[in-house]
Formats: structure tokens, C-alpha cells, sequence
């Protein structure tokens, strides 16, 4: 018994402090392993959304998560964290119910080992992007009194909505909202496009292209308004040889509006300036007006110009050489027409200038055919083939006086 006793008490401080140590261990490794609470809001990340499809709805954060994590861990945060729904399988309709969606969530660290969460799954509501176009409708602040406001222009006219179905149906119209300023002072500026619905409510998450537009209005204390011919302003001349044939314009008159004094002095809507320096085929173009400052058209400021171009015609004046051809044996024939520069006649050719300018005088012939003719006084018809694309407009002289004569006999030898 005493053996047993020696034994049990032998080295005691050194066995209570193993003991002990023993406890505080375990117990620490039961406490760490301990199920723990995180509040706080870690979004959720719509993935695998089909093309041409838009998620209506705002995806539900995770708030609250249950983990098991060692006591070293430190401070939990939502970047501890990534939560994401699948959307691939998700059906998409228009103005269809909503769908339930699982949450995957997982923690970014290792050492955290997540029990539970909640929400689990979200609600999610798909529909397939369309576009359309609208035209810009200018939305006007009170006026002050006194104030006379011209007609808005805008700049483009219209523009093209784009995103869910849904939303892009319940949009009435794309307003830019201009302010007038007491002041008088013209509206020249970009104003950023609201889309709104039936009652004036901004549609939100649908995409204007542009965003913005150019928004002009005439203001003034005494408003003039006249409609006045569109005349286009050209500079420069067309290439050598071609020359502008017609000018047509659309619309033919446009209406103004401005202060009346200078509305008043205006007598037309010159375009601004076309360059047809130099050219040889036909233009048309789409260009605005050069109006005056503080004048305004009603409608589009923009006109489109035709200009026809065309090859200028003329004439020009060549001496070239006569040949007498078709001659017989046994006959002679006497010029009885008088030229006073030898066998040689004007040629008055007809055409295009380029082709005017490039004709070699040398290389033109004039021809009398003298073939079937026989003695007596004849007039011979003066022929020439002009170059391609020419033709003659006169032949000076046209025809030639031929004397045919029989040759004489030779004498008898005596």
C-alpha cells in the first residue's frame, strides 16, 4: 500500500502542471471549433447571364452566416467572402413571374469552414434586350414673362433606347429638360436625355444612344418668325473641262425664328459652304445652314444638296489638209474652188472641252471623192471622220468645184 502511495505522489507538481495543461488545450480546441454567427451584407454576383438577356431586379445580399473558424482567425469581413447565383438556366420572358435562384457562397480563406447562410436562394426576373427608336422631346421650365421662346431643335432628332423589353416598352418619350434663363440668352448646349414613362416617372437601367443631344432655342423679347428659300453657297470650280449643270435642294425654304430685327433683314437661308473645287463627278451632302447668331430653323437645321456634274461642251476651229481621192486614169481634173491657203479647208469639231483639247490637228483629213465622176463642172462634197466623241459642226468650204477634162491625145509621131 505504502509502494502505491510513494508512487501516486512521486513528482505530484509535475503531473498536476500535465493535467492541466491537458484541460487548457482541450478546451481550446472545443471553443475553436465552436459554431460563430457573422452579420453583415456581402453581395451576390449575377453570373452566366445569357446573351441578349437583362436582369430586371436588384439581386438580395447574404446577411447572415454561420462558420467555423479557429479564434486566430481575426476579423471577419464581406471581402471574406464571394456569393454568386447561376444564371445560365434562368428562362427569359417578357413580363414573366419571378424565378428562384440557389446562392453558392464560399469563404476565401481555408481556414473558414462555412455551416450555414441566409438567405439561400434570391429571386431574380429575366428579359431578352430589345431597342427601339424615339424621337427627343424638348421639355421647357417656366418662361418668364416677356420672354418669346422659337421652336427647339435638337440634334440628332432621335435616338435609340436599348435594354430589357419590359422597360424599353414602358418608355413614352426621351426628354431633355432645358431650363430658360430669365436673361433672354439662347439655348445652344448638350442637355443629357431622361427616358420616361406615361406619367413622367425616369425608366431606370435603359440605355439612350447618345446620352446627350445638342439643344437649340431662339429666345428673345420680341420673336420673329419667317420662312426663307435655301440657297447653297458653293466655293471653288469643277475640274477642267466639266461644269456644274444643276443644283436641286430639299427642303426648298425653311422657317426661322429669332430676334425681329435681324429675323426681319433676312432675305435667304444660305447653306454653308460646298467645295466643288476640282471635281468631276456629282456630290451630295447633307449640311447645315449659316444662319445668323441667335436665329433658329423649326425642324432639322440639316438640308441635303445635289449637284450635278457633267462634261462642259464648246467647239474649236482645226485647218486640216484635203485629199483628192478616187482619181481615174485617162481624165484630169482642175480645182475650180479658190482656197487661199492651198489644198487645205476648216473643220469647226463639236464636243466635250477635254476631248477638244486633246485633238492632234495634224493627224485630221479632209476627203473628196473623186471616184465616178466624169468630164464636166461637179461639186464634190468635202468628207471627215471626226475623233471618238466628236463630231463636225462645219466644214469650211463643204464642197469643192472639180473641172473634169478628158486627157488629150497624144500627137502622131511625124
Amino acid at each position: 500500500m505504502r509502494r502505491v502511495a510513494d508512487f501516486l505522489f512521486r513528482n505530484w507538481p509535475l503531473r498536476l502542471g500535465a493535467i492541466l495543461l491537458a484541460t487548457v488545450l482541450y478546451t481550446g480546441l472545443v471553443l475553436g471549433q465552436n459554431v460563430r454567427t457573422w452579420t453583415g451584407t456581402v453581395p451576390v454576383d449575377a453570373i452566366r447571364l445569357p446573351a441578349g438577356v437583362a436582369l430586371l431586379n436588384q439581386v438580395e445580399p447574404v446577411t447572415t452566416i454561420r462558420y467555423r473558424a479557429p479564434l486566430d482567425i481575426g476579423v471577419l469581413s464581406p471581402d471574406s467572402f464571394r456569393a454568386t447565383v447561376d444564371l445560365s438556366d434562368v428562362p427569359a420572358e417578357p413580363g414573366g413571374p419571378p424565378r428562384a435562384v440557389t446562392i453558392t457562397l464560399i469563404a476565401l480563406s481555408q481556414r473558414v469552414q462555412i455551416v450555414d447562410f441566409q438567405p439561400r436562394e434570391v429571386q431574380v426576373q429575366l428579359d431578352p434586350v430589345t431597342e427601339r427608336e424615339v424621337p427627343v422631346t424638348v421639355s421647357l421650365g417656366s418662361v418668364a414673362e416677356g420672354l418669346n421662346v422659337g421652336p427647339p431643335q435638337t440634334e440628332p432628332s432621335s435616338v435609340t433606347l436599348r435594354g430589357a423589353s419590359s422597360r424599353v416598352d414602358n418608355v413614352s418619350q426621351v426628354v431633355a429638360r432645358v431650363s430658360i434663363d430669365a436673361s433672354a440668352l439662347n439655348i445652344d448646349r448638350e442637355i443629357e436625355l431622361i427616358a420616361v414613362d406615361g406619367n413622367g416617372n425616369q425608366v431606370p437601367n435603359v440605355e439612350i444612344d447618345p446620352e446627350r443631344a445638342r439643344v437649340r432655342i431662339a429666345v428673345a423679347r420680341e420673336l420673329a418668325n419667317r420662312t426663307l428659300p435655301v440657297v447653297p453657297q458653293l466655293t471653288g470650280t469643277p475640274a477642267f473641262g466639266y461644269r456644274i449643270s444643276r443644283v436641286t435642294v430639299e427642303p426648298l425654304v425653311v422657317t426661322v425664328s429669332g430676334e425681329a430685327a435681324t429675323v426681319i433683314g433676312l432675305e435667304v437661308a444660305p447653306t454653308l459652304p460646298i467645295d466643288v473645287e476640282g471635281r468631276t463627278t456629282d456630290l451630295e451632302a447633307s449640311i447645315g445652314l449659316a444662319l445668323p447668331p441667335g436665329v433658329s430653323v423649326s425642324g432639322s437645321d440639316q438640308v441635303r444638296v445635289m449637284i450635278t456634274i457633267e462634261q462642259e461642251l464648246g467647239s474649236e476651229t482645226f485647218p486640216v489638209a484635203i485629199q483628192l481621192v478616187g482619181a481615174q486614169p485617162g481624165l484630169i481634173y482642175v480645182l475650180g474652188t479658190s482656197l487661199p491657203d492651198g489644198l487645205r479647208a476648216d473643220i469647226v469639231l463639236g464636243g466635250p472641252l477635254l476631248l477638244l483639247d486633246g485633238v492632234n490637228a495634224a493627224a485630221l483629213l479632209a476627203t473628196a471623192d473623186l471616184s465616178g465622176l466624169g468630164a464636166g463642172t461637179h461639186d464634190v462634197i468635202l468628207v471627215l471622220t471626226p475623233p471618238e466623241g466628236l463630231e463636225v459642226v462645219d466644214i469650211v468650204p463643204q464642197t469643192l468645184t472639180i473641172e473634169v477634162q478628158p486627157a488629150p491625145s497624144p500627137s502622131p509621131s511625124p
